[in-house]
């Protein structure tokens, strides 16, 4: 029994002794820990992410302006809480833009998942813009570009595509100022008169527009070249009324063909004239008309200056 009781002694000795600087060393020890690991006074960042409910299809909005994948949220709490806290435990950012009409969005501690002990202190950014639209759609013409030569002699003649035009989808603002829908380039380097139809592909569409076609049938077609001749000082003759009078007494003929046409028409061989019996006039007696000037020239144009004259008989 003596041991215990010494055990108990020494125990009471050691609590006991030097008591008030225990204490004061307690106290101490318990200030600088508070000091050190604050309670509710800790803070941390952690990254949001964001997720958009849009606008029905039927309602034709279309948002204009991006959208932040991520939110900064400082939250503050015990550094014990913070500390075992991982992003997905705040969870996400969930955005209602169902009816395409907000302008603004204030983000609230509302609006987030905060465990309990925990308070949000600041969330970057506090607040997002938003620009809309109207969804549209309307036809464009199509454009179609060449680029080489036909082979010599012959030019292009038109050049056309299938479809014409393409519908174009997307935001008014876009859709409305757009003039044509621009198809690669019809190279014609080499061709010679006929019918000539490619597949070709269209130019990629501007942000958030879209074509309901990506392709279209173009087809060239290529003639020969004309040129134009001119003739001046061709006498009048008139049909059948040897004595009678032009005025004005010579023309001028305006022939049109391929250069191979043209060459193998000679000055002598274009006989302008008149026909006074084609008309209703009384050639028995004296009198006058204004007449038509024909000439007939084979597989070209001509135009008559000027293409009536004054017929004296």
């Amino acid at each position: 029994m003596t041991a215990p009781a010494g055990f108990a002694g020494t125990l009471r000795a050691m609590v006991s002794e030097n008591l008030g600087l225990k204490l004061i060393s307690l106290f101490c020890a318990l200030g600088i820990y508070a000091f050190i690991h604050p309670a509710e006074n800790a803070q941390r960042t952690f990254s949001v992410s964001v997720v958009s409910v849009m606008p029905p299809d039927n309602a034709k909005r279309v948002l204009l302006s991006p959208l932040p994948n991520e939110v900064a949220v400082t939250l503050r709490g015990p550094h014990t809480t913070l500390d075992d806290l991982r992003s997905d435990d705040v969870g996400t950012l969930k955005l209602d833009l169902s009816t395409g009409r907000e302008t603004k969005l204030d983000l609230s501690p509302a609006m987030f998942h905060v465990p309990p002990g925990l308070t949000i202190d600041r969330i970057i950014p506090s607040s997002i813009k938003l620009r809309w639209d109207d969804l549209i759609e309307r036809p464009i013409q199509v454009q179609v570009p060449r680029t080489g030569d036909p082979r010599s002699g012959f030019v292009v003649k038109a050049t056309t595509s299938n479809p014409q035009s393409v519908v174009a989808h997307g935001p008014r603002t876009l859709i409305d100022v757009m003039q044509y829908v621009r198809a690669a380039p019809f190279d014609v380097t080499g061709l010679a008169e006929g019918s000539h139809t490619h597949a070709l592909g269209l130019d990629a569409p501007p942000a958030m527009v879209t074509y309901d076609v990506d392709t279209v049938s173009a087809t060239v077609e290529i003639a020969r070249e004309l040129r134009t001749a001119q003739f001046t000082g061709l006498r009048v003759e008139v049909v059948g009324l040897p004595h009678a009078k032009v005025k004005p007494a010579t023309v001028e003929v305006d022939v049109v063909g391929t250069a191979e046409d043209l060459k193998a028409i000679l000055p002598e061989a274009i006989v302008p004239r008149v026909e006074p019996k084609g008309t209703a006039a009384d050639l028995a007696k004296p009198g006058s008309a204004m007449l038509d000037v024909l000439v007939d020239l084979p597989h070209v144009k001509s135009e008559v200056k000027p293409d009536k004259v004054l017929v004296t008989w």
